[in-house]
């Protein structure tokens, strides 16, 4: 029997109170690492399907998406998204899709912490993690540089998750008063150089949008179809 409909102001907290009853910790592990739901309203004998925002064509999440095969490929190249899904006691991985990249074949883990050790190659595929660490590097010295003697620096939209709630969230708590009341896991969330934070988040943003930007394939750019800019 399928459960009922999820409201979607409730969505956050119904997912994390089920995870909480699951006996590993991957799906706690994939949630803090922005990883999303496709659908919370499956049938209860149906796996759940998590894929990684960055790689996710426009409205795979259910939002509203244009409906002209021209116009959504004007906001992503990726036709469809990494995946996973679990089937008793296995994890199903299925690489993602698009206009100018074939997904790798899938695969399967039997030890959820094969799984976890080997999420970071699984978020940058197809790049590998030590190139997207070299993209970020050299981003985050461009970024440095053009800061520290006013120089230009180029932009870009962030606008794909998990890093656009990510740069929401520190812009927000830089805009609070710092010096209110904070608990100690809260105190924890926030502690360090928030400025530094958000360089760091426009760093991988930017290797993700460089990825994407190549699964495009010509005519495509950091800041989306070219023939747009």
């Amino acid at each position: 029997m399928a459960p009922s409909p999820v409201d979607p102001e409730d969505e956050l907290h119904f997912l994390t109170e089920s995870i909480h009853l699951l006996r590993d910790n991957v799906e706690i592990k994939l949630l803090e690492r922005g990883w999303a739901v496709r659908d919370l309203g499956v049938d209860d004998e149906e796996p759940l399907e998590w894929f990684w925002p960055p790689t996710a064509p426009v409205g795979y999440d259910g939002a509203p998406k244009p409906t002209d095969e021209t116009i959504q490929r004007q906001h992503s190249p990726w036709t469809a998204p990494t995946r996973l899904t679990k089937t008793d006691h296995t994890w199903r991985l299925a690489y993602g899709e698009a206009i100018a990249q074939k997904p790798d074949p899938p695969q399967e883990y039997a030890e959820s912490s094969h799984l976890l050790d080997d999420l970071r190659r699984i978020e940058w595929w197809p790049m590998t993690v030590q190139e997207a660490g070299k993209i970020q590097a050299e981003r985050l010295m461009h970024t440095t540089r053009a800061a520290a003697y006013d120089l230009h620096s180029q932009g870009f939209t962030i606008s794909t998750e998990p890093y656009e709630t990510r740069m929401r969230e520190l812009h927000d708590r830089m805009r609070s008063n710092k010096t209110a009341h904070l608990g100690d896991r809260e105190a924890r969330k926030w502690a360090g150089d928030l400025g530094a934070r958000l360089s760091l988040i426009d760093a991988e943003a930017w290797a993700s949008a460089v990825r994407t930007a190549r699964a495009g394939g010509e005519g495509w750019s950091v800041s989306g179809p070219e023939s747009r800019q």
